[in-house]
């Protein structure tokens, strides 16, 4: 290696948001160079994120990770609660499986952590990419006047082992580098937040249980002596268990604890079931507190990511499908933008989606870590005096927003109001089940626009003995449309409403890029367009939608698209 290294993305942090970025950067042919001290080989195993939803396995089935995922973690499809040994019913966990509605991935994928880097890191080093394992950033400067360079980050780093030192220049730098970030401290980035008295306990091993229904994915058990103590169902046969440093407990140990005292906690939150505990593979007590980032973009050149401008409590287990949606949602932008298909404007709406919908979990988390610690918070006190009861109604008021399917983004240039269909700009684009000309088996419509940084354009032709006269000006239009926009940008889809037993009529259908059949309308009923008439939606990369507008009114996808490329790309 020289003394000095040029890329266009320089990404401190190898931990999944990291290596996300970077993965999603190769996808799109970016060039991005990935640091990581810690050699995650030689650390003893450990737990921390765990819990994936159904929103977030859809976008990395879209990056073609979850396949590989699904062969390690444990699929949940169920949960069981329990209050004086006793089953209860629609509360906790399970009111959860009760909403994955509207999504193919209608479960939750638990995986330590360990073996979800080792897959993006696997999949990274798989198209080139080459992490940097045992090298530390020491520092960075913008070089905001420069030279007419590009290359306004000028960085660098040091071989752990060696202590060589190398410099590094680029055109952003992209801080995943932890709660602690280095990159976040030397932007000068506030990271204020609340830090609480709740302590909780995560316990990690293999365990054996009387309680019924032990392996069913998740478990909850409501205590008075440890909260709301948690049991998940991990991969390789491994066990959770998780619980609060309640008043009690605390009185006992103070705030700190030991393994045996750990265990011997655990024990005695699992009551009135038995536990035995085989062996500990990992084991934590730490505080809960709640902080985020003022900006996630900063200086035109520095952006965060993951816990780098987040941090909450694994309540509500959201750490790292938040962190997936942040590295979902920067990467294709800033690929974009260094591709030069984008005004520099995409990558402000980076800060503009993502911190408010982290300040939003920020809020409810507040009141996740209260509930399971066994506490009211102050603003509930008035209405509920059972904390397991306010955490019940605090799950079900938000299931849609935790498990990402109902996570949307305010209107934007990238984001404009629809004239047609029911889908609203920034919320999730549906799927469907459509079939390839020929094929007796259908594919998803996910599986047709997977994420490569492309905008996928759906062309809903409707049915073509209505829609033929207003389908083959509009498909005219949209080629015109194509030519104004960078190469490989968008690409094209034609669902047709008629059976594919009816393909002989294809070849005079007024069509773009590759033909499906919707045969039993799905596709057209998920986005709310009439067969009758037709329309056109327009995907964002991160499945995200858009824009959508009738056959008539192609004009509109046309000023969408031209308030935020750039015409010379």
């Amino acid at each position: 290696m020289s003394d000095s290294i040029k890329t266009d993305v320089f990404i401190v942090g190898g931990g999944p948001v990291g290596l996300l970025v970077a993965y999603s950067l190769a996808r799109q042919g970016v060039d991005s160079l990935l640091v990581e001290q810690h050699n995650k080989q030689q650390q003893a195993m450990y737990g921390r994120a765990t819990t994936l939803y159904p929103r977030t396995l859809e976008m990395l089935d879209q990056l073609d990770l979850l396949e590989e995922l699904n062969q390690i973690g444990f699929i949940g499809r169920n949960s069981v609660t329990y209050k004086d040994g006793k089953r209860v019913t629609s509360r906790g966990w399970h009111a959860i499986f009760e909403q994955m509605n509207g999504t193919f991935r209608d479960y939750v994928l638990n995986i330590r952590q360990k073996y979800s880097e080792s897959v993006v890191q696997g999949a990274y080093e798989r198209v080139g990419g080459v992490p940097y394992i045992g090298w530390k950033l020491e520092g960075y400067t913008v070089d905001e006047d420069g030279d007419g360079d590009e290359y306004k980050v000028k960085a660098q780093i040091r071989e752990v082992e060696t202590g060589r030192v190398v410099n590094v220049k680029s055109k952003y730098i992209v801080g995943a580098d932890g709660g602690q970030s280095l990159v976040r401290r030397l932007a000068n980035i506030p990271f204020e937040g609340d830090r609480s008295d709740f302590k909780w306990v995560r316990i990690d091993g293999y365990f054996e249980t009387d309680m019924p229904d032990a392996d069913i994915g998740f478990a909850s058990i409501e205590s008075q002596s440890h909260g709301n103590v948690l049991w998940v169902q991990l991969d390789h046969g491994v066990k959770r268990i998780g619980f609060a440093m309640t008043e009690e407990i605390l009185a006992k140990y103070g705030g700190t604890l030991t393994e045996e005292q750990a265990r011997g906690e655990a024990v005695e939150a699992m009551k009135p079931f038995k536990l035995e505990i085989k062996s500990v593979e990992w084991w934590t007590l730490y505080s809960i507190s709640q902080r985020v980032a003022d900006v996630f973009f900063n200086n035109d050149r520095v952006l965060l990511a993951g816990d780098a401008c987040h941090t909450h409590s694994s309540g509500a287990a959201q750490g790292m499908n938040t962190g997936v949606h942040d590295a979902v949602n920067l990467s294709w932008k800033l690929g974009g933008v260094v591709k030069g298909w984008y005004t520099t404007d995409v990558l402000q709406t980076y800060n503009s989606e993502r911190r408010p919908a982290v300040q939003t979990l920020i809020e409810l988390d507040k009141a996740f870590s209260a509930v399971i610690s066994g506490e009211v918070p102050d603003s509930h006190k008035g209405a509920y005096s059972d904390a397991n009861e306010l955490f019940t109604k605090l799950f079900n008021d938000t299931i849609q927003f935790n498990i990402g399917l109902g996570i949307s983004y305010q209107e934007s240039i990238i984001s404009k109001a629809p004239s047609t269909g029911m889908v609203s700009a920034g919320r999730r684009g549906p799927d469907a089940l459509v079939y390839a000309p020929g094929s007796r088996l259908p594919t998803r419509l996910f599986d047709r626009t997977k994420n490569c940084g492309q905008w996928s354009v759906i062309i809903f032709a409707g049915q073509p003995a209505v829609t033929q006269k207003m389908l083959a000006p509009a498909v005219a239009r949209l080629q015109e449309i194509a030519k104004t926009l960078p190469a490989g940008m968008a690409r094209f889809l034609t669902l047709v409403a008629q059976s594919a037993a009816e393909g002989d009529m294809m070849f005079n259908l007024p069509r773009m890029g590759d033909v499906y059949y919707d045969q039993d309308r799905s596709a057209h009923s998920a986005y709310s367009i009439s067969t009758m008439n037709g329309a056109v939606a327009v995907l964002r990369p991160d499945g995200m939608l858009g824009h959508a507008a009738s056959l008539g009114d192609l004009e509109s996808v046309s000023s969408f698209f031209e308030g935020f490329t750039q015409v010379d790309a």
